[in-house]
């Protein structure tokens, strides 16, 4: 199963954005950025919509696996 780091990291890196680029868009710092991808703490609601909108996908593209969807 992937983590939620592999998944938001994979959509970032397909934007050619760098983390602390992603960061500064999201208002947050870029050790937060870290924290919320490695799961230490988690996303807001507001900027799990910013960085789906950012990415081009869906908040559950982000934060729900495909192996959990198919449930």
């Amino acid at each position: 199963m992937d983590s939620i780091k592999e998944r938001v990291g994979a959509f970032i890196e397909r934007t050619g954005m760098s983390k602390e680029e992603m960061a500064d868009r999201l208002g947050i710092s870029r050790g937060a950025l870290y924290s919320k991808l490695k799961g230490e703490s988690e996303f807001s609601l507001s900027e799990a919509k910013t960085l789906s909108r950012l990415l081009g996908c869906s908040t559950d593209d982000l934060f729900v696996s495909p192996f959990e969807r198919s449930k």
